[in-house]
């Protein structure tokens, strides 16, 4: 019998993360706030707790897949949490997207505390996560990381060990922006072309076999908005988190972003327009009604 893993945060990408843990045989204890993924995943097999604390208090190994900073934060550090229930050497590996700063200090709490940590955000989107074939980015100690890989296999098909704590998340931080600034200026080069007279099929195929072709253009974007399917998916709003967190890191480094900015602006748009439940490529959405064109196959 291999050994017990915790989850937490089972939710769109979560849960079938976790599937494909029980799937690879490894026994599982969850946990999430919303009580119908837990409902599903029992019924497969999992054993389901009623706090993060009691997670971690039947697991050698914890996983965490939460929305934000704060969240990870606060199941992992605070009051009837993660590090409660741990006991020495244990392993958390936390693959939400967060701020490199919030994790490394996360992870060091935790070490003072004879505990090791791994931050490994995915990407690959919902169908990533339930085919098995997530891109990993792992932070944390090589060795640790070594020891982890049948689980992150378990998950993902390209996994990536980055360095020390912190790294895997300023990997995926600067993949997002290029995926959001990518996403948004697509929907405003394809929507020129539409408005001008260019067929939608023709110049979508050019540019698939051109230098402006991409794999969210070519994959993403043909698989959901340009067939009209707006539900997530990665939310918008996610999306507009994940910008928010290239733009903190981009202050403590100093670095200037301009153009992740504008696109951190497009993604408040789309918030404050009430989208931001929709799929990020409802983008290419509000280009169509701007323009009154149709970017569809």
């Amino acid at each position: 019998m291999k050994e017990r893993i915790g989850f937490i945060g089972v939710g769109v990408m979560g849960k079938p993360m976790a599937l494909n843990l029980m799937k690879a045989e490894h026994p599982l204890t969850v946990f999430d706030l919303n009580p119908n993924p837990l409902k599903e995943l029992q019924a497969r097999g999992a054993a389901i707790a009623h706090s993060s604390k009691e997670v971690s208090s039947q697991a050698q190994v914890v996983i965490t897949m939460l929305p934000n900073s704060g969240d990870v934060e606060k199941v992992i550090l605070k009051e009837n949490g993660v590090m409660e229930g741990l006991k020495s050497n244990s392993i958390v590996i936390d693959m939400s997207t967060i701020d490199p700063s919030v994790s490394r200090s996360i992870a060091k709490t935790l070490a003072g505390k004879n505990m090791k940590m791994l931050d490994a955000p995915v990407s690959g989107g919902q169908k990533g996560a339930e085919d098995g074939t997530l891109t990993i980015m792992v932070g944390g100690d090589k060795d640790v990381f070594e020891k982890c890989s049948p689980l992150f296999k378990a998950m993902g098909q390209n996994i990536f060990y980055c360095g020390p704590n912190g790294t895997g998340e300023i990997v995926k931080i600067v993949n997002n922006l290029l995926a959001a600034t990518n996403r948004a200026v697509s929907a405003e080069g394809l929507a020129l072309g539409v408005k001008a007279g260019a067929d939608f099929k023709v110049l979508y195929d050019v540019i698939c076999t051109s230098t402006g072709q991409s794999r969210s253009l070519q994959f993403t974007s043909a698989a959901k908005p340009f067939k009209g399917d707006y539900e997530p998916g990665f939310a918008a709003e996610l999306m507009h988190k994940d910008l928010g967190l290239a733009m903190n890191l981009a202050k403590e480094e100093k670095v200037p972003v301009p153009l992740g900015a504008i696109s951190h602006q497009i993604y408040n748009h789309l918030l404050a327009s009430g989208l931001g439940k929709k799929d990020t490529g409802i983008v290419f959405k509000v280009y169509e009604d701007l323009l009154r064109v149709k970017l569809r196959f």
